[in-house]
């Protein structure tokens, strides 16, 4: 799959802002299992692909994940997850995955499309 054609998943690690007991706010970012849900369910639905988890709370590459810093210091633990293909967002938020599967497959279509075309 070429770089255009990778998809990843930006995300932040679930932590507890106002500790794991209180009532005043619940968990933010993802947890592992939530992860894992996301990935499988892309790799059901759409036939060799491999998404790339990226911990957003780590440094990021600025040339590869541009749209995906813009997104989180505008708006951001909500804006995570958020989903891309090659530069581009396809998703961002709590998802739902059989939407969010469909977009990805027909963005990666478009994708394989275009690299045909110029060959």
């Amino acid at each position: 799959m070429t770089n255009e054609a990778s998809v990843r998943i930006y995300y932040l690690p679930q932590s507890f802002p106002c500790g794991p007991e209180s009532a005043c706010c619940g968990p933010v970012g993802q947890s592992p299992e939530e992860l894992a849900g996301y990935v499988t369910a892309l790799k059901t639905a759409i036939a060799g692909v491999e998404p790339q988890l990226i911990d957003a709370s780590a440094k990021l590459n600025l040339g590869r994940d541009l749209p995906a810093i813009k997104l989180l210091n505008a708006f951001g633990a909500s804006a995570s997850p958020i989903f891309m293909v090659g530069s581009e967002v396809v998703s961002m938020g709590p998802p739902a995955m059989a939407e969010v599967a469909g977009l990805v497959a027909a963005k990666l279509a478009s994708v394989q499309h275009e690299e045909a075309a110029r060959r």
